[in-house]
């Protein structure tokens, strides 16, 4: 069985692929380059929801763990012994997929969501829970900081207008650009697709594929430091 940090190590090292590749392709996109911006552009996207999809990957396989493995946990505190090695696993995974899988499934996209749905299965003190503060400090409700949960609500948004293209995540992508920190003007946003904002537009110093990657590396290290 792989342990949290088996599981953090090899989702960095997908991070990094994923940032080594963005980097060569922006830096051979150009009107004298190999790809033209609208190539840059679509292999962007792709990139960025190839990070996203692992993010939620390395959530769920966390909390699968954690359940089979954490002697607070729900399944351990009320099963003392196993028929099979491998038991705690299948059930961890059994407790926490959707009862009508694989037409069903549950969203593992919402941080804040599976915050609440460690709190259900595992022990006081568990990876995902905000960690004991000193006395005065702003509440938080997560072991990642407001401002990062709120950016991986962000890229969710971004995430849906990539893979889902409906009118809905259209919409919500559009309020997301114009809004801050971005607040692109309606000329801003004229021709502005997920993929040409994910590389031309900056955020904190960096452009936002970047710093998405960052992002979700360094929420990685947080739940596994």
């Amino acid at each position: 069985m792989k342990s949290a940090i088996d599981h953090r190590k090899e989702f960095v090292t997908s991070i990094a692929h994923i940032r080594s590749a963005a980097s060569k392709v922006i830096a051979n996109s150009g009107p004298t380059k190999a790809l033209s911006a609208p190539d840059v552009h679509k292999i962007a996207e792709g990139l960025f929801l190839s990070a996203v999809t692992h993010w939620e990957e390395l959530c769920q396989v966390l909390l699968i763990t954690d359940l089979a493995t954490q002697t607070g946990s729900l399944l351990k505190k009320d099963v003392k012994s196993f028929r099979t090695k491998n038991a705690p696993l299948r059930l961890a995974e059994s407790m926490l997929s959707h009862i009508d899988r694989p037409n069903s499934f549950y969203d593992w996209s919402e941080f804040n969501r599976i915050a609440q749905r460690a709190n259900a299965f595992l022990a006081p003190g568990h990876r995902f829970a905000a960690p004991l503060l000193p006395p005065g400090s702003p509440p938080q409700s997560t072991a990642l900081l407001p401002a990062v949960v709120n950016e991986l609500a962000m890229f969710k948004r971004l995430r849906n207008s990539v893979a889902h293209k409906s009118d809905k995540a259209w919409d919500s992508f559009i309020k997301l650009v114009s809004e801050p920190p971005f607040s692109l003007t309606a000329n801003q946003r004229k021709g502005v697709t997920p993929g040409r904002f994910l590389v031309t537009q900056q955020w904190e110093g960096k452009v936002v594929l970047h710093h998405a990657l960052d992002t979700l590396e360094n929420a990685a290290l947080t739940l596994v430091p």
